[in-house]
């Protein structure tokens, strides 16, 4: 009876670690919020919303760095934003001279992707769209 309650012990101290790291290695985007160096910005056409591009590259040479777009808001917009994350991309076509164009008031195109500022379901996160 002892060994069974030790292996049932190491069996949970095992469960608890492995669900610990993988949580770690599972970064949401607003893990990521004010991250990067200033690559350009990008005003909405009613300039209330601002696109600002940043190059994250502080993983070493064992990470790969990383385009990230934050949302800006300024006036009497219609959603406040603080350098809110709305893209993330590690493999990045254009990293360093991104492509951002705003379709409308609160739809941006990085890179030829669309994202609604509105819809946080809408957000790009590299991990969603990386093969496993």
């Amino acid at each position: 009876m002892r060994k069974h309650k030790k292996k049932l012990i190491w069996i949970f101290i095992i469960g608890v670690l492995v669900f610990w790291i993988g949580d770690k290695m599972i970064v949401q985007l607003d893990e990521v919020d004010g991250e990067g160096k200033f690559l350009k910005d990008v005003d909405s056409p009613t300039k209330e919303y601002k696109a600002i591009a940043y190059i994250v590259d502080d993983g070493g040479p064992t990470v790969r760095a990383q385009l990230r777009v934050g949302i800006n808001s300024y006036g009497a917009a219609e959603r406040t934003f603080d350098d809110k994350t709305i893209y993330w991309d590690i493999d990045a076509v254009n990293k360093s001279d991104p492509e951002i164009k705003w379709v409308n008031n609160h739809t941006v195109s990085i890179n030829g992707i669309k994202v609604d500022i509105y819809n946080e379901d809408n957000y790009y996160n590299w991990h969603d769209h990386y093969p496993e």
